[in-house]
């Protein structure tokens, strides 16, 4: 047997069964850096015996943005990206290069579901690369692009990633199959409508970010390994930048490019529950995730929603030894009866939980409204933060100023006193921020045009760097 003859044939086989996958890949990592591993691993089809050859995902690794990453790719061109055993066993093994050299996993999830053929074998092989995944999680990060069809157990597989980008045009996500539900609605929608990632985007933040070309998605991929490097390197930005628009006008979008370096910074799942927005940056070349409220939005209330949407960005940052910063403009939780019986109480015990054991630098900045809860869950030193600062207009207090008015000025209010007046008097008296810094509860009252330059310095304290 002539072995050099089998290995151009088999090499052949191989390059071109990949073709298409690592052409998308070649778009994705750096030019001539992509090792790739388990080249000749093969499965079998159930249906005729015939080889996966590639056995239905490339694995490897490479650098992106010159950052080592280990990586997955599935291969709609050997039984479309089936799962399978031999599938199984080279990812699990990329999983443990990148456990061992402390790499981010970088997955490409288009897969139609499980190769059914081998039975038990092929469910036990899920398990393994679960169990795999949850134990990568102790460690290194994982980056999960949807560039298709994620269904069955592979959506969830994907949903374990901390980072999750789907493409707007290709990416289908859905745990049953998504021909019977399109099924069962009405006049069978296309299934992209429904089960695409512009649809998750806006019910769940199933996808922290959403690409519509192979550009976008490697800036987002460059911007997120930016964010995750533990190295704080020289800041090509002013600390000490100041933005003066702040104090005549406070929005969060004003807010978060104020203090973001050079303005820039990563929204995940913006359309989702957007009264809460989760953001990632670097500020002052720290990497961080911003917590910010968005009082424009539900009457200036969180929804059951968007404490789902804080909770996971909370546990993800800590995960990640991200620094949290809270942006905090919010009247508290604003709740259905739905929710109340859908166990609300239990997902905001989950939430203050998650910010009281995080061993991350926490900062707190109370930019307007800090009103109960709210000021608890994300402003209070009892729960965690390490260093809170109030703008000087801001409002804190157990109940709003227009509550309170019932209870501090009944008599007023008898003698005709209009209510709005009596609230701005309660919040003049009750509410400002130098009731609670009196009482050592807010380290700085500051104006919020300085916003930047108190976070760097504080995170800078707090780093000890």
């Amino acid at each position: 047997m002539d072995n050099n003859k089998m290995l151009q044939d088999n090499i052949k086989a191989i390059d071109k069964a990949t073709k298409k996958v690592k052409d998308f890949l070649s778009k994705v990592i750096d030019d001539g850096s992509f090792v790739e591993t388990d080249v000749f691993t093969a499965g079998k089809s159930f249906l005729d015996g015939s080889e996966a050859l590639g056995e239905g995902v490339v694995t490897g690794y490479a650098t992106i943005n010159e950052t080592p990453v280990h990586l997955f790719a599935q291969n709609q061109e050997v039984m479309k990206g089936s799962f399978s055993e031999a599938h199984a066993v080279k990812i699990n093994k990329v999983i443990s290069k990148a456990i061992q050299t402390g790499t981010p996993i970088v997955s490409f999830i288009d897969c139609s579901g499980a190769r059914v053929g081998e039975g038990v074998r092929m469910l036990e092989s899920y398990a393994q690369v679960i169990a795999g995944l949850n134990h990568a999680k102790e460690s290194v990060p994982h980056i999960c692009v949807i560039k298709g069809v994620a269904v069955g157990m592979m959506a969830s597989l994907a949903s374990m990633a901390d980072f999750v980008i789907a493409s707007s045009k290709d990416a289908i996500i859905s745990v049953d199959s998504p021909q019977a539900i399109a099924s069962k609605e009405y006049d069978y929608p296309k299934i992209n409508n429904i089960l695409g990632a512009d649809a998750h985007a806006l019910n769940s933040d199933v996808c922290d970010f959403t690409y519509k070309t192979d550009k976008e998605l490697v800036a987002i991929i460059g911007d997120v390994l930016k964010v995750l490097s533990s190295e704080v390197s020289d800041c090509t930005d002013d600390a000490n930048r100041e933005t003066p628009a702040l104090d005549k006008a406070y929005s969060v979008s004003v807010a978060l490019t104020a203090i973001a370096d050079n303005g820039k910074f990563l929204a995940a799942s913006p359309k989702f529950a957007a009264e809460v927005q989760t953001v990632y940056t670097l500020i002052n070349s720290v990497p961080v995730g911003i917590l910010a409220f968005d009082s424009s939005i539900n009457d200036g209330y969180v929804s059951m929603a968007g404490i789902d949407k804080a909770l996971n960005f909370v546990e993800k940052a800590s995960s990640n030894g991200l620094p949290i910063i809270s942006l905090v403009d919010c009247l508290g939780i604003k709740s259905t009866l739905a929710d109340e019986v859908s166990g609300l109480s239990k997902k905001i015990a989950k939430l203050m939980v998650a910010i009281n054991s995080s061993t991350c630098p926490m900062i707190s900045v109370i930019t307007g409204k800090a009103i109960g809860m709210a000021y608890t869950l994300f402003a209070s030193k009892g729960i965690g933060f390490d260093y809170s600062i109030a703008g000087v207009n801001a409002e804190i207090s157990p109940i709003t100023s227009q509550a309170a008015v019932s209870i501090a000025y009944p008599e007023e209010l008898k003698a005709g006193e209009m209510r709005d007046k009596l609230a701005a008097k309660y919040a003049e008296l009750q509410a400002n921020p130098f009731i609670s810094a009196k009482d050592g509860y807010i380290d700085n009252i500051i104006e919020l045009s300085t916003m930047r330059p108190y976070i760097a310095s504080a995170l800078m304290m707090l780093l000890g760097v």
